[in-house]
């Protein structure tokens, strides 16, 4: 092998780690500034980019490992992700998303692109194919977002704010020596006057259609079918703050390994799914989501607690205790041959079941990584008395106080 090639080799392992590592923590800041998108549309479309920007990491991560790269996080540029964490100074959701998706990732879809015209074509062609499967999604995302500023950017001054910010992100990701990390480095730039990170959000944000409250809606009589039917498909739309809450876990939590990131990313993807599914199924009873009240609350309680106990209530109390309810719905919907409300329970319950699982993978390394010396049994039992004490969601209190 001559010495020209294996500087090219040593030159694309480099940039791929960069690729992957962007790709990862650009995925973190969406879900920390997810609870603060205030926009209903656009907040469930970022809790799928996020979890799309983790598959791009996972690709990516596949192909390393094929090049012989085992730990693609091993000894990585520091200043990678501290770019991303400048970012996060944002002060508005279009501010965010213009730095994000307006200048990283069209770096980077720039890169992606560079990397598949001037690699080896032949040595080298499965980078070429993994890249060529992530540049049509983030053409895609870069062209929504594009659409998302220019709607919600809507004044002459936000419009300055957004150019600001824009030139700011630039300015942050050249300090880094760019995306592929080969140009000159500088020191990181001074965010706009009066910029600092906002986050975590104490409170989930939602738009000028919702009726915002803290509690949930209480439980109708059991004998109500279409009482019950309208209460528990309200209530999925709701599980957009479990979203909320994993979101914030991913952006919180530093420093895990990378299938951490993946698996959280999956699940809050999955409650906007299932937060889809109640606005669906509303929708097909002649419904908007905007006709119930939208809670907040049980994010809000949840913020109170440092993230491991967060994930560990979601998963070990609110979701392990919910099936005994979920089971007994999707029978109920099978007696009255509503077949189409009994489907969506059904894989939601599938859902909810990978989510335990998730937990009971992710909660021990959790506790090591904050030092938790208490027993699973011991902090889960406190996970249980702060669901019974805290939640605003009638049910999750039920549930938890019959245990």
């Amino acid at each position: 092998m001559s010495s020209t090639l294996v500087g090219t080799l040593k030159t694309n392992l480099e940039q791929l780690r960069r690729y992957q590592a962007l790709e990862t923590h650009a995925a973190r800041l969406l879900g920390g500034w997810l609870p603060g998108v205030a926009h209903w549309e656009i907040k469930q479309q970022i809790g799928y980019h996020l979890w799309e920007d983790l598959r791009h990491s996972q690709i990516i991560r596949t192909r390393l490992w094929e090049l012989r790269i085992t730990n693609p996080d091993r000894d990585l540029d520091p200043t990678v992700r501290e770019a991303i964490e400048r970012l996060a100074v944002a002060q508005h959701d279009y501010e965010l998303i213009a730095g994000v998706y307006l200048v990283l990732k069209a770096e980077l879809l720039a890169a992606y692109k560079h990397y598949v015209a001037t690699t080896f074509h032949v040595y080298d062609h499965p980078s070429v194919i993994a890249l060529n499967t992530i540049i049509p999604t983030l053409e895609h995302q870069i062209t929504w977002a594009a659409q998302v500023v220019n709607e919600q950017a809507n004044t002459g001054a936000k419009r300055r704010q957004v150019k600001r910010w824009q030139q700011y992100a630039q300015d942050v990701i050249a300090a880094i020596g760019g995306v592929n990390g080969d140009a000159t480095k500088t020191d990181f730039p001074v965010p706009p006057p009066g910029y600092a990170s906002l986050l975590p959000f104490a409170e989930a944000k939602r738009d000028e259609r919702f009726t915002v409250q803290v509690a949930g809606a209480p439980m109708p009589d059991e004998n109500d079918f279409m009482g019950y039917l309208l209460w528990q498909f309200s209530n999925y739309v709701q599980e957009m703050q479990a979203a909320e809450t994993l979101a914030t876990v991913m952006w919180e939590v530093k420093d895990m390994e990378w299938d951490f990131y993946f698996d959280i990313a999956r699940h809050c993807w999955d409650e906007i799914r299932h937060s889809e599914l109640g606005e669906t199924r509303l929708d097909q009873l002649g419904y908007h989501i905007s006709d119930f009240p939208s809670s907040i609350g049980s994010y809000g309680w949840r913020q109170l607690f440092n993230p491991l106990i967060r994930y560990c209530a979601l998963t070990y109390v609110i979701e392990a205790d919910s099936f005994k309810l979920k089971h007994a719905s999707y029978q109920k919907y099978l007696d009255q041959n509503d077949l189409e409300s009994a489907q969506s329970i059904m894989y939601d319950i599938m859902d909810e079941t990978m989510h335990v699982r998730f937990g009971q993978k992710w909660v021990p390394p959790l506790m090591a990584h904050y030092g938790e010396s208490r027993s699973l049994e011991d902090l889960i039992a406190e996970c249980r008395q702060i669901v019974a004490q805290h939640s605003v969601a009638p049910a999750q209190r039920i549930a938890a106080l019959a245990r």
